[in-house]
């Protein structure tokens, strides 16, 4: 991988052990997000299921092996704890990116598409690293070893690993896309009604 090495892995963990990531969210907010947390994973299964993907007891993402399934194709209540917490962490990371930055005159691309999809690789990043994975150049799901576990800006300069970024990319699409068309959200976060007439315009 051009420019990273387990020295520069173990410095990126270390980052993320101490990374400041808090910020005080109205309750409503909160609420907010927790509702986005059900919505968008509504929007991922039928994105997955319009793929031709069905449920099953384990991931198969190769049709040469057999049905694409996944585990995870069910309604959000029946999800385990951790997989509604990340969906939740997702939204309160993309409210704290628009508290932080403003949605009226921002260019989404830079100031606020690739913060929220680099702020949910790093959760990624630390939820995997907490549970005892570590980078390696190749991945291997059964020795907890995984190639993206590096900074998301270390994705995006190699072209190899370009590809990998996607996944945090159109998570963070369809967070904000629910948002601004989800209208009963408008009246908590007034800008984003703002923001969404102006995109019209």
């Amino acid at each position: 991988m051009l420019g990273f090495n387990v020295k520069c892995a173990e410095k990126y963990a270390e980052r993320l052990k101490t990374k400041k990531t808090a910020i005080e969210l109205a309750p409503e907010l909160m609420l907010v997000a927790e509702r986005q947390a059900r919505s968008s994973h509504e929007g991922w299964v039928k994105g997955k299921k319009a793929r031709g993907y069905i449920y099953g007891p384990k991931t198969n993402d190769d049709p040469n092996k057999g049905p694409l399934t996944n585990p995870l194709l069910i309604p959000y209540e029946e999800l385990p704890k951790e997989v509604k917490d990340s969906n939740i962490a997702n939204a309160v990371t993309v409210l704290r990116i628009l508290k932080q930055n403003g949605v009226k005159w921002v260019d989404f691309t830079k100031m606020i598409l690739y913060p929220i999809a680099e702020e949910i690789h790093d959760d990624w990043c630390r939820e995997k690293l907490q549970k005892g994975w570590v980078w390696g150049p190749i991945t291997d799901k059964e020795k907890k070893i995984h190639r993206d576990l590096v900074p998301f800006k270390t994705l995006v300069m190699n072209p190899d690993l370009r590809g990998d970024i996607q996944y945090d990319i159109d998570t963070a699409k369809q967070i904000l896309v629910d948002m601004i068309s989800n209208l009963d959200l408008f009246p908590i976060i007034p800008d984003l009604a703002i923001l969404s007439s102006e995109v019209k315009n």
